[in-house]
Formats: structure tokens, C-alpha cells, sequence
């Protein structure tokens, strides 16, 4: 996929990490160019929103269509992160003629996306327009920088959370304003549970790799070598360690001892949340995402083994109580022969988007994470807190996360990724010991890297 990506744009970077500050050149981001444009810009943003974030999207880009003559903003649903991702560098394999404007990309593509040299870093744009970030969560802007350069815009921030099921805590004789948030209290609260009938389980687990990454950052250990490939190239991964076969040992005990099912991995629907839902298990962890699309569901009244009065959401549970990845997705603006309007018109609905109201009003319509501290101080926003206060809990989550780094920046995340979710389900289906299932995931997860890292030079 990186040979595939290789060559053109870039707005200067050196196509190994990027080449720091000096790397950037302002020029490469041509913000004024819609003053000399003729007539409206038409431009076209592949994004991977579904549900309530689809219909948020939707009604944000009409309204920022509607309020200017400058730019007209096509939205084009691509499907989920790994099918844009993989329709992205097939349009790069055909030319790039095919792409558009602006693509909203995972937070794992970043090292991807700084290979593929097809895109102009926002820190160009920030420097051209002289655009001042000083309002944005700090743990937004380091994730998307690497070398001093910011790379994409920040948008859609979520992170982990528990989301559990009021009624079975208090039927178990649990605290709901309580909620684990240890392993040790999960597997506390999951015995309680099942113990008194409350649920079936006390955890739906689902097969999540991104959870395993979480889970190193709240015990504040690195999943890779070289500062998670932030001082340089990530040559392996380092999750092969004590916090490694904790975390592993726990999952398989939970599963065996019939505290918690394997719900199976996300590609297959959310069954996971379906299992709390449906009374089967008290507890899942799913993204802040999901939480407009959940409240929206329970508000119609189809799981009323839950109801609206039974959705908790508390932070993630880990093997510590540390702090959390950002993750989510940030917007990329392309540069393949892009004309100079066009950079300009998806930058400036990138500013659009991260405005702080708009970023209240995302917020209220999705549950993804406010990016600007002055959003938390609308009144639309401080009133849903008032009336919904599970919908800050991401928020503060985040802004209390003492993580000493940044998320992962390797090439080849997806595929270790799978790497990782199949280590699971051997563990889960075969029997595989913690152990075992870890060395197989670094053994192929190293070689991923190795590939990789030679195929960029």
C-alpha cells in the first residue's frame, strides 16, 4: 500500500517522517485562492459517517452551504474507515484523479497518510492563515503531529467508555454511581452480576484490538518501539511484555469463567451492544461514538430491558486507572494536481467544522468529544450536560488522561491489527495460553513492520 502511495504533493515533506517544521511550507496551503475564484467551488468529502453522525454531518454541511456562496460541499458516504482507506489508495494507484477534496481517515492511517506525500499537512494551512489552535484539547493536537507537523485537521474525537446497564447493577446490589474501573472491579462487579441473576454475563466482550491498545496506554506502557514511532520509525511492537499477558490472562479468565461472552469482532454488527440491550450482560465498552445513536434507541422504547432511565456510561475500566488514546478520525486535505481553490475551499470548511459551536452541536448529535474548550460553554452544550450528564464523561475522560505519549504512528496498522484480533480468537476459540496468543501476534505484527518500513525505504 505504500509503494502505492508514493510520490507527488505533500506540501514539502521529505516522505520519511515528515522533516519537522522546516518541512512545511505555507505556500502549499493557498487560502486566499477562493477571493479569485469564479463562481461557487465545488468540492467532494468522503466520509465513513452512518446513523445519527451521518444525519449530524448532513445537516452541518447543508447549513454550511447554505450560509456562504463561496463553497459547495459534496458529502460521499464510502463506507466504513478500512473501505475509504482502501479506496483511497486504489484512486492514488489510478492517478488520483478519482479523489477528493478532503477524506476523513482513522487516527491509525497517520503514518500512511504521511508516506502516501498526497496530501497538504494542516500545519501549512495553520501557518498560511495564521490559524490559531490555542482553543483545541492539547491531546487532539498531539495525536495528529508527528516531527512538529500537525497533518490532519482534528474532527471526530471519541474514546472508549463503559457503557452498562443501570437496572442490573442495582438488582446485583451494585452501586450504579459506582461503576469498575479496574480490572479488578470488573471482574468484581461481572461476578456480583451473575451471581444474582441480574444478567446472563456481566461483560459483552467484544473482539476489539483498538481495546488491547487502550488498555497499554491506562498502564502507561507503549505498544511500540521508538516512542510508539514518534521519535523515529516504529521497527517493532513492544506489546509482547507483562502488561501484555495481564491483559490477555484477564480476558481469557473472564471468557472461561463465564463472566463475560465473546460477542465477536465489530465487522459483524453491534452485538456487543445488542447483548447489553437485550438483558443478556450488564456491561460492554464501545465508543463515545455510539452514544447518540444508543440514547436514540433506547428512547424508542426497543430495549426496555435497559431503558433510557438504565443507560450508565462511565470511562474505560483497565488493568490501571490511566489515561486514554484519542481516537476517532481527523480530516486530510488532498494535494494530487488538487487545484489551488479547492485546497482552499476544504480547508476552509475544515475550519467550519471545528468551529466551537459546530463542535457543540457535533457533540450533541453524536457523542463524539468537543475539540474546542470554549464549545463546553455554549449553553446548547452545558444544557445536555445537564439533562444527559453521561454525555461528557469521554470529555473529561480525555482531559484527565495523564498518558506520557501519543497513540501508536506505524504504517501497517490494520494489518496488525488483525494480527492482534486473531491472537484473540485463538486464545478465545483454540485454547491458545496468553502467552502463545501474544508471540504469534508480535511475531507477525514485526514482520508486518519489516514489509512495510522497506517497501517506503
Amino acid at each position: 500500500m505504500a509503494a502505492a502511495c508514493g510520490g507527488g504533493g505533500g506540501g514539502g515533506s521529505d516522505g520519511a517522517r515528515g522533516g519537522g517544521e522546516d518541512a512545511v511550507d505555507a505556500a502549499a496551503c493557498p487560502v486566499d485562492a477562493l477571493e479569485g475564484a469564479d463562481g461557487p467551488v465545488d468540492i467532494t468529502f468522503w466520509h465513513g459517517m452512518t446513523a445519527n453522525n451521518k444525519d449530524t454531518l448532513v445537516e452541518l454541511t447543508r447549513e454550511y452551504n447554505e450560509s456562504q456562496d463561496r463553497v459547495k460541499v459534496k458529502l460521499a458516504f464510502q463506507g466504513d474507515y478500512d473501505e475509504i482507506s482502501d479506496k483511497y489508495v486504489t484512486a492514488l494507484r489510478g492517478g488520483g484523479n478519482d479523489l477528493p477534496a478532503m477524506v476523513q481517515l482513522e487516527e491509525t492511517r497517520l503514518q500512511l497518510m504521511i508516506d502516501s506525500n498526497s496530501i497538504v499537512p494542516a500545519q501549512a494551512c495553520v501557518e498560511a492563515a495564521d490559524y490559531d489552535l490555542s482553543d483545541h484539547l492539547q491531546p487532539v493536537l498531539d495525536q495528529a503531529t508527528v516531527d512538529d507537523v500537525m497533518w490532519p485537521m482534528p474532527f471526530n474525537v471519541s474514546s472508549p467508555v463503559l457503557f452498562y446497564n443501570r437496572k442490573d447493577f442495582e438488582a446485583a446490589g451494585l452501586d450504579p454511581e459506582d461503576p469498575p474501573s479496574t480490572f479488578e472491579e470488573l471482574r468484581t462487579a461481572s461476578q456480583a452480576i451473575v451471581d444474582s441473576g441480574a444478567a446472563r454475563y456481566g461483560l459483552a466482550l467484544p473482539l476489539a484490538s483498538d481495546h488491547v491498545e487502550q488498555w497499554f496506554a491506562k498502564a502507561d506502557e507503549q505498544y511500540a518501539n521508538n516512542d510508539n514511532g514518534r521519535a523515529e520509525r516504529a521497527t517493532e511492537v513492544v506489546f509482547d511484555n507483562e502488561t501484555g499477558v495481564e491483559i490477555y490472562t484477564f480476558l481469557a479468565s473472564m471468557v472461561e469463567d463465564g463472566l463475560a461472552t465473546n460477542t465477536g469482532r465489530a465487522s459483524a454488527g453491534p452485538n456487543n451492544l445488542i447483548s447489553v440491550g437485550s438483558g443478556e450482560s450488564a456491561m460492554t465498552i464501545n465508543s463515545s461514538a455510539a452514544i447518540g445513536s444508543i440514547f436514540e434507541i433506547l428512547e424508542s422504547g426497543q430495549f426496555p430491558e435497559v431503558g433510557v432511565d438504565g443507560g450508565g456510561v462511565a470511562p474505560m475500566p483497565g488493568p490501571e486507572a490511566g489515561g486514554v488514546l484519542v481516537g476517532g478520525a481527523s480530516l486530510y486535505l488532498v494535494d494530487r494536481g488538487t487545484a489551488d481553490e479547492e485546497k482552499a475551499a476544504a480547508w476552509d470548511y475544515a475550519t467550519f467544522l471545528n468551529d466551537p459551536e459546530i463542535q457543540a452541536r457535533w457533540h450533541e448529535g453524536t457523542g463524539y468529544i468537543p475539540i474546542r474548550e470554549s464549545s463546553v460553554d455554549t449553553p446548547e452544550l452545558q444544557a445536555l450536560w445537564e439533562r444527559r450528564p453521561v454525555y461528557r464523561v469521554a470529555y473529561d475522560q480525555l482531559l484527565a488522561s495523564e498518558a506520557s505519549f501519543g497513540g501508536p504512528v506505524i504504517g501497517p496498522y490494520g494489518q496488525i491489527r488483525e494480527a492482534v484480533a486473531t491472537s484473540l480468537e485463538r486464545m478465545y476459540l483454540e485454547g491458545a495460553s496468553p502467552e502463545e496468543a501474544l508471540a504469534e501476534a508480535k511475531e507477525q505484527a514485526d514482520e508486518e513492520l519489516r514489509n512495510y518500513n522497506e517497501s517506503v525505504g
